[in-house]
Parts: structure tokens; C-alpha cells; sequence
């Protein structure tokens, strides 16, 4: 991961953004130039009723999707199924957010191989508390912005439906879409799919 700070900003979103990205992802004709950042995209195709949210969650959309460096990865995600679909959009919010990624490689792989599957937002705000110390970014939230930062990071495990009624749960996703996510150089995502280290060298070396 480039990123040395952790942003917050996802808290904009507070979810996965299927919906959001659904409605902008058919007017993209030309993933390059879109990657490249040379074609813009309608933000008033969203599915909400005020120009500032559009504007807000067209961004945080775009942001996203661009964080994967990747044509291949957007014309799979153009092309998928629904499940497809929501793992591009949740490894894309790792991508772009430091902060996703490390609480999945300490706080959620660290319960599962312990065998305590609670998950919930008070394992966020754990984690965030933890990292104040050494992120002083993080020394500024207020307890309301870490209760939607928890709440939203919650939202985004639900859809993608590793979190069950508050319970860790291990899904199993496309291998085709995970070997290009690992020939990135991104295997860290598989160990925050909650792969074992067979699983994740059956991607890696096929």
C-alpha cells in the first residue's frame, strides 16, 4: 500500500456503494481514458435526490474505482455478477483506504484464526482507538464521526456478506478475479478474504 496516513473519508459513503456505482459504471465506454482520469462521468444518473449528495457520492465512486489501477478489473466488474461485483468494490475500498486493509490484517483476521467470530462496530472503534497513538490523523474524530466510520466499515462486510447477523463469515469468490488481484501484487487480500495460506497459494501459484 503507498498510503503512510490513514483517510476517513469513506465515511461518505458508508457502504460498498453498489448501487451508486451501477448507476456509472454503462457510461463508462472507455476504461482507459476513465482510469486515466480523461472521462468524466454523469453524476446525475445517482440514486439520490440532492446535487451535493451526487456530487459527494459520484466522487467517492470514481475515487474508488480509479484506486484499482486496473482495466481488466473494471471490465470484469463491467461484466459480473453481482457477487463479482461486490468483491471489486470492496478490494477497490482497500485500495483506497489504508485504514479498511489494516483493520482486516490485524483486528478481523486475528478473531477469525481465534476462532471468535463476533464482529460488530465496537471492533472498529477498537481498532481506531488503538491507532490514535501512532496516526495523530486519527486524534481529531469525534465520537460521532468514529461511530459512522465504524458503522460503515460493518455496512460494507455485510454486502459483501462476510458479516452474518454479527457473525464472521468466510465466502468463497471468483478465482479468476482473485489471481489478477494477486498478480497486482495485492495477496493481502486474499488473507483478508480469510484464506489459508493452501487456499491462498492455489490463487497464487495455479
Amino acid at each position: 500500500m503507498k498510503r503512510t496516513t490513514y483517510s476517513t473519508a469513506f465515511s461518505a459513503g458508508g457502504s460498498l456503494l453498489f448501487k451508486e456505482a451501477e448507476a456509472l459504471v454503462r457510461q463508462i465506454d472507455d476504461v482507459e481514458s476513465f482510469i486515466l482520469s480523461q472521462k468524466k462521468l454523469d453524476y446525475s444518473a445517482l440514486p439520490v435526490n440532492s446535487e451535493a449528495s451526487k456530487k459527494r457520492l459520484g466522487n467517492e465512486v470514481v475515487k474508488r474505482l480509479r484506486s484499482l489501477e486496473d482495466s481488466q478489473l473494471i471490465e470484469r466488474y463491467i461484466n459480473g455478477s453481482k457477487t463479482d461485483k461486490l468483491l471489486i468494490l470492496f478490494y477497490a475500498a482497500c485500495k483506497q483506504y489504508l485504514l479498511i486493509t489494516e483493520f482486516m490484517l490485524d483486528t478481523v483476521l486475528n478473531k477469525w484464526h481465534h476462532l471468535d467470530f463476533e464482529i460488530g462496530a465496537p471492533d472498529f472503534k477498537n481498532y481506531l482507538y488503538k491507532q490514535m497513538d501512532k496516526h495523530h490523523e486519527l486524534e481529531n474524530l469525534s465520537p460521532l464521526s468514529i461511530s459512522k466510520l465504524s458503522s460503515a466499515v460493518m455496512a460494507m462486510l455485510k454486502e459483501l456478506g462476510m458479516n452474518k447477523d454479527g457473525k464472521l463469515h468466510k465466502k468463497e469468490f471468483s478465482p479468476t478475479i482473485l489471481r489478477r488481484i494477486a498478480a497486482n501484487g495485492d495477496a493481502w487480500f486474499l488473507e483478508a478474504l480469510l484464506m489459508n495460506e493452501a487456499e491462498r497459494n492455489e490463487i497464487i501459484n495455479p
